[in-house]
C-alpha cells in the first residue's frame, strides 16, 4: 500500500463531510428528569444506570436545536485512522429556525505539509447543501437539494446539530448513558453501536473499509450541549475513537465571517448528490454515519 498519510490525506475531507453535515447549540435548558423519562419497569441496565428513555432525550434535544437561531463556536477535529493522527480547527455558525435554519461550517488541517480545506454552507438563496473540500492532492464540490430530500422525510431537519443528531439516532442504537463530572460541570455520555439492520456496508469511510459500528454524544447535563461528537470502532473490551470533533468557546450571534454563509467557490462543477444523500438518510436506510 502506498503512504497511508497521503491517502489519508487526500479522502480526510470525506470524514469531515460525515461530521460537517451539522453542528449547533441548545440555548434552552432540558427539563429537569422526572419519572416519565426513566426507563419502563425493571431496574436500569449496566450500561443506562440512570434510567434514562435515551430516545426520549435525543428527540427533545433535536426538537431544542431546531429552535435555536444564532450561534457561532470553534471546532476542534481528530481522526484517527491508519495509525496516524490528523487534527485541526474550524469555525461554525448557525442562523434561523426550523426549516428557515441555515449552517455554514469550515474546517482546515493543522499540518502544513498536509494541506486540508472543507467548506459547507445551506445556500440562502434557496435551501441547497453546498459541499467543497481541498487537499494537496486533491479536489471535489458536491451539492443536495433539500427541498426533494424534505419531501421524502418530512420530520427530518434540515440543518444544524439536529440534523446530524437525527441521522445518528437512524442509524446507531443509543441506549448507554452515563454521568460524567470535570471539575464544577456535570455531562451525560449517550453511547451507542450500529443498528444490526444495516449494520454491513454502512462505513463511515467506505474507501478505507473503517466501519464505524458505534457512536457516542458528550451532552451537558443541564442545557443539552454537544460538546462532542464521536464516531468510533466498538470491540468487545473497548470504543476507539476514529473521527472526533470538539464545539469550543460557543456565543451566541452568527459569525461575521460572511464566507461562512455566502462561500466563495474554491472547487467548480458541484456534483449533484441528492439522491444518493436521500438514499442515505430515508427510514431503515442507515445513512453513511
Amino acid at each position: 500500500m502506498k503512504d497511508n498519510r497521503f491517502k489519508l490525506t487526500a479522502l480526510i475531507a470525506v470524514a469531515l463531510l460525515a461530521v460537517g453535515v451539522g453542528l449547533g447549540y441548545a440555548s434552552q435548558r432540558l427539563r429537569a428528569l422526572d419519572g416519565q423519562r426513566l426507563g419502563a419497569g425493571g431496574s436500569p441496565s449496566a450500561s443506562n444506570a440512570l434510567g434514562l428513555d435515551v430516545d426520549l432525550l435525543l428527540q427533545n434535544v433535536i426538537q431544542r436545536w431546531q429552535q435555536v437561531d444564532g450561534l457561532t463556536a470553534d471546532v476542534k477535529w481528530e481522526v484517527h485512522l491508519f495509525g496516524h493522527n490528523l487534527q485541526g480547527i474550524g469555525q461554525y455558525t448557525q442562523t434561523g429556525q426550523g426549516s428557515r435554519q441555515r449552517h455554514g461550517i469550515v474546517l482546515q488541517g493543522g499540518d502544513e505539509s498536509s494541506p486540508v480545506y472543507f467548506q459547507q454552507a445551506i445556500l440562502a438563496s434557496e435551501p441547497v447543501v453546498w459541499s467543497q473540500w481541498q487537499t494537496s492532492v486533491e479536489q471535489s464540490a458536491s451539492m443536495v437539494r433539500l427541498n426533494e430530500i424534505a419531501a421524502y422525510e418530512k420530520a427530518m431537519p434540515r440543518a444544524g446539530i439536529a440534523h446530524i443528531v437525527w441521522r445518528l439516532n437512524q442509524t446507531y442504537s443509543f441506549d448507554g448513558v452515563k454521568h460524567i463530572v470535570q471539575g464544577d460541570r456535570q455531562f451525560l455520555l449517550v453511547q451507542g453501536t450500529k443498528r444490526t439492520e444495516w449494520a454491513e456496508g454502512s462505513e463511515l469511510l467506505p474507501f478505507l473499509n473503517q466501519d464505524a459500528n458505534g457512536a457516542s454524544l458528550l451532552l451537558d447535563a443541564a442545557s443539552g450541549f454537544p460538546y462532542r461528537i464521536q464516531w468510533e470502532a466498538v470491540t468487545k473490551d473497548r470504543r476507539e475513537p476514529l473521527v472526533t470533533v470538539q464545539l469550543l468557546k460557543v456565543r451566541s450571534g452568527v459569525s461575521k465571517n460572511q464566507q461562512l454563509l455566502a462561500p466563495r467557490t474554491i472547487v467548480p462543477d458541484a456534483k449533484d448528490q441528492t439522491e444518493s444523500y436521500r438514499m442515505a438518510v430515508m427510514s431503515g436506510a442507515g445513512g453513511r454515519y
